[in-house]
Formats: structure tokens, sequence, C-alpha cells
């Protein structure tokens, strides 16, 4: 059994290997402040496969978030596809030096562009496409609210609010609150709904890390937990979005693309990225999934000697002004 095992494995690693800035705004609410809400496998190595590198595209969160859909457009997730996360056809893996990838027009498309930047920290909205908002937002930046100057952001930057405490704060609290306009987490959810999809109820949310000394906090054996079940995350350093697909037991270690330069780069769980500190993370589980189609077949043999070790929230859109 032992030699089956290692057998197995041996085979699930050729499987896998052949089929496979700054802009976080962090701000304060005075009239919620009472509410303590600031606008502000197990012992190894697991890393996702297909994992999605895309180069900065106004605005990192929104980035980040488009790695986020890349990754479950291409992959699924638990045997549903998503593959309209990326509208127009299939995400790709990388869009560094192709500023026409399609997952360049679901992260900031045209008309965001022309409506909501005239550069890099600037404000002034010269809403040039002549859309009308939100009705015909159509991108993660429309829904994050990014470089808005409806909710705030200069040109590249979003918000995000957090509970001081650490715990999480779920995008259907942000709408009880009266935030969900200005947030980028609850726009993230706007994004999916968009796309024909949705996310599982309380699974959308935003925390701080378990590094800040808070009474709560997102742990890396938490980071652990939504990579071994298919899921990624959103890495937010001081200033910064980040995509978090993998990591190293033994180091803590979060393998992670920033959006700034291709390839894949780490992190030691609570420490810092390029002397930016780790402050928290974004997670989702996506629903509304369709059949995926049927896989290819296993050769017999191969077949036979795995299956004998087998036994062994609807929300409404932002209500930004025109």
């Amino acid at each position: 059994m032992r030699y089956a095992k290692f057998l197995l494995s041996v085979v699930l690693i050729l499987f896998c290997f052949f089929t496979n800035s700054q802009c976080l705004a962090v701000t304060i609410l005075p009239d919620l402040s009472e509410l303590g809400i600031v606008a502000k496998v197990f012992g190894g190595i697991n890393i996702l496969g297909n994992a999605p590198d895309y180069e900065w595209w106004y605005g990192c969160s929104p980035t980040a978030a488009g790695m986020m859909m890349g990754y479950y457009d291409l992959n699924g997730y638990q045997g549903l596809s998503y593959d309209n996360l990326i509208p127009g056809g299939q995400a790709e893996l990388s869009s560094f030096g192709h500023p026409g990838a399609l997952a360049n027009q679901a992260i900031a498309s045209p008309e965001h562009i022309a409506d909501f930047w005239k550069g890099y920290g600037q404000s002034g909205d010269p809403l040039a496409s002549g859309r009308t908002r939100p009705d015909d937002f159509n991108c993660l930046a429309d829904f994050m609210g990014t470089s808005q100057d409806d909710v705030g952001n200069t040109d590249g930057s979003t918000i995000f609010f957090l509970y001081n405490d650490g715990r999480k704060l779920t995008a259907e609290k942000e709408f009880d609150l009266g935030i969900a306009q200005f947030s980028g987490l609850y726009g993230i959810g706007e994004y999916l709904q968009y796309c024909g999809y949705n996310y599982v109820p309380g699974s959308l949310y935003i925390q701080y890390t378990d590094n800040l000394g808070l009474p709560y906090g997102f742990s890396f054996q938490d980071y652990k937990n939504e990579i071994d079940s298919g899921r990624v995350v959103m890495i937010n350093v001081e200033g910064h979005s980040m995509f978090g697909y993998g990591y190293d037991d033994a180091t803590q270690t979060v393998y992670l693309h920033d959006t700034w330069w291709e390839g894949q780069d780490s992190m030691i769980w609570g420490g810092s990225y390029y002397g930016l500190p780790m402050i928290g993370v974004v997670c989702f589980t996506p629903t509304g999934g369709s059949q995926q189609n049927p896989p290819v077949p296993l050769p017999p043999a191969i077949f036979l000697f795995a299956s004998g070790l087998l036994g062994l929230v609807g929300l409404g859109r932002k209500g930004l002004k025109s």
C-alpha cells in the first residue's frame, strides 16, 4: 500500500506539472467609530496551479481581484465552471506585455478608464464615456469604486473597511451599515453578480491578519485552509493588494503575484513585502457556477490504480451619482 501511494503521488505530480503602486486606501467614518469599524496541505507545500499573473492595471486592488476571478475562470471551483468571470473568452495566465488582455477589460474597462482616470493620484473624473452610472458598470474597478471621486478615491486608489478589533467584516454587514457604496469589498460581490454568479453568504469578507496584536485576526492556518480548499486569497500589505495562491508550511511562506512584476514571489506570514507590512486579507467562496464539461478519461490502468485508493445574498449595485 505504501508503494501504491508513492506511485499515485508521482502520477498526481506529473499530472499537475503537465496541466498546468500604492493603491489601498484606508479611511475612517466618524459616525461608525462607536461600532469599532475602521475604514482603513498541513505540514507541506501547497501551490495552486493555473494561478494568473496580471500586471498592474489602473489599480492594484482590482488587479488582485482580477487574478482571483481569473483563477476561478480557468479552474472552476468544486467541479463547477465559472468561465464568465473573465467575459469574452478564457482568462489569460499572464497579462504582462499584453494590454489588450481580456483580463484587463475585466479589471478596468476602456469605459472605466475614460470615466475615471486622469493620472495616478489625481482627482477630477473626466466622465467621458457617456455611460449611465452605475447601470453601465462593466468591470471590477467600476464596482469597487476605484479612482472614483464620488466615493473619495483618487486615481488608482480603492477603499476597504475593517473592524479595528480584527473581526471579519462581511459584505452583508457593510450593506446593513450603509457603507457598501464606498467599499471595494462589496464591489467584488457586485462584480460576481454582474457576471452571473454569487458568493456563499458570509464568505465575502475582509479581516486584519493576526500579526497586528488585535483580539482577533486571520491566521496562517486560516490562509492554509483557504488554499487547501482550492480558494485563492487577496493579500493586503500597507498600501498595496496582491494575490495569494500557495504556501510552504515549514517556513510560513506565502506564495503570491504582486502586480508589479511577472513571476512567483513570496513573503513570510505576518512580515513585510518590500518594506510594506502585512495587514489583512480578502476572501470569498464563489457559488452559482455551471456544470463543467466531463473530464478527459484517464487511461484504464491509471484509473483502476487510482480507484483502488479512493476507498482508503442578492445585493444591489452602488447607488453612485451620475
